[in-house]
């Protein structure tokens, strides 16, 4: 009986998790470009929203925003990908599919020097668009005369200033009478992206490390080669590249033997390609000429997995990314407090800072996952956790206050412009709630992230 009934859990899980790596290979084929992970650039799904309870209406809104779509912060993400082609086209091994690609890798390469880690052009329109629906959404908070101040707060990373910047020129286009400040020091760091700043507990062990190539001898993009052979790459791939690697080459057996292992030459070909739609200004589209959706697949679980043990509610790290992020939630609710009191005449409070506090916000408010769960950080591609939904570039909270003739204060949350909901807290209507229930919510999450701390120092 025992066998039985473990056999029944065993292929009830079986068949969950095919059923969730389908789903992840249909959402992958709808839109490649979400194999990049918290690469992946901001989607925007048409959204309707909740009417208010009878009598209140938006007053101010508090926002975290994360920068919009960047560069990479480092012209090496490709190195194994241009090197390896460089080598084997000077022995005469790579077809014009092959060349072409090759063009294609050192073209992406090259539009990032001088540029590494800045918001590109896409990014600065995600951020144009989201002030603008903003504004068309909300209206009243920016028509309220009584209240025209816009507080802006940025990390002091270039990206994401540059992000507040085309998010308030977009919002001070529909509101033309506010009045705007910005800040952006190490001082407000403390709070605009605490999680750097906390020691976290050791990462579960990692499989070893196999030599690396990445060197590749006599490939000297720009130089002459010494035409010397390459230190083959050891181990076997995880994955059975034939397809992807025959149409490049002449002599895939000749390639390969100078290859080794295929994978590092392949994942910084895929490394290429996820950063084509954050430069879309070049026209090139690396994924969906080359990858089949299986391959996307491959790199991307691994890649959408450590990001949601790296700042996600896992069972590993959760509790230390909760705790961490605390100092935002903390911003919010004391923000909030000073714009109810009365003659404020703020509108808006917004901040500008990174996925590290944004996806950890989720995190704490437990709702960094849909279904309101956590699991560990190697099975969240097999749970439906999609980094490429969590958090995208420009990933924004948005808080929303309403107000009735009785000074009744209501809040409803937007994760990504979305309305949410929250368990453990009665709702007055649909995702709105009282603020001082909410914010009572809040102060517990707070509480209760903080007790396992409060016994020793964290660094």
């Amino acid at each position: 009986m025992k066998k039985f009934f473990f056999l029944s859990l065993l292929m009830v899980f079986s068949l969950n998790v095919f059923a969730q790596k389908e789903e992840a290979l249909r959402l992958l084929a709808e839109n490649p470009d979400r194999a990049a992970c918290n690469m992946h650039s901001y989607e925007f799904f048409p959204i309707e929203d909740t009417p208010a309870p009878k009598g209140f209406k938006p007053f101010y809104i508090s926002h975290y925003g994360r920068h919009g779509s960047r560069y990479e912060q480092n012209t090496t993400f490709a190195r194994a990908a241009q090197q390896g082609f460089a080598y084997l086209d000077r022995l005469g091994l790579l077809t014009q599919e092959g060349k072409d690609l090759s063009e294609m890798v050192n073209a992406v390469v090259d539009a990032h020097k001088g540029m590494e880690g800045s918001l590109t052009p896409r990014g600065a329109r995600e951020h144009k668009t989201l002030a603008a629906r903003m504004a068309q959404r909300f209206p009243d908070v920016f028509k309220n005369k009584d209240r025209n101040e816009v507080d802006s707060f940025s990390s002091t990373n270039f990206r994401c200033i540059v992000s507040m910047c085309n998010f308030t020129n977009s919002l001070k286009e529909k509101f033309p009478k506010g009045d705007f400040t910005f800040t952006s020091s190490e001082k407000f760091m403390a709070y605009i992206n605490p999680s750097l700043s906390i020691r976290r507990p050791m990462d579960p062990p990692a499989p070893p490390r196999r030599p690396s190539s990445s060197s590749f001898p006599g490939a000297r993009p720009g130089g002459q080669s010494t035409v010397q052979p390459f230190v083959a790459e050891r181990g076997t791939p995880g994955y059975d590249f034939t397809r992807f690697l025959t149409p490049l080459f002449t002599d895939l057996d000749k390639a390969l033997k100078i290859l080794g292992n295929p994978e590092p030459f392949v994942r910084a070909i895929f490394n290429a390609g996820q950063n084509c739609q954050n430069i879309d200004f070049l026209g090139i589209d690396i994924f969906r000429n080359y990858f089949t959706t299986d391959e996307l697949y491959y790199f991307w679980a691994s890649g959408n997995d450590n990001v949601y043990r790296m700042w996600a509610g896992s069972t590993e790290q959760g509790d230390v990314i909760r705790y961490a992020i605390i100092p935002l939630m903390q911003d919010f609710i004391e923000k909030a407090e000073a714009a109810m009191q009365p003659g404020s005449h703020r509108a808006a409070d917004l901040r500008f800072g990174h996925d590290t506090s944004i996806l950890p916000l989720f995190a704490l408010m437990g709702v960094d996952d849909l279904q309101h769960r956590h699991f560990p950080y190697r099975e969240a591609h097999n749970n439906g956790w999609y980094a490429f939904f969590q958090v995208p570039m420009a990933t924004n909270c948005q808080m929303i206050f309403y107000q009735n003739k009785k000074g009744e204060v209501l809040t409803k949350v937007l994760y990504n412009e979305k309305e949410i909901t929250f368990q453990g807290i009665q709702a007055v209507s649909g995702p709105y709630y009282k603020w001082d229930d909410l914010k009572a919510y809040f102060q517990k999450l707070c509480d209760d992230a903080s007790r396992p701390w409060k016994s020793r120092r964290v660094m």
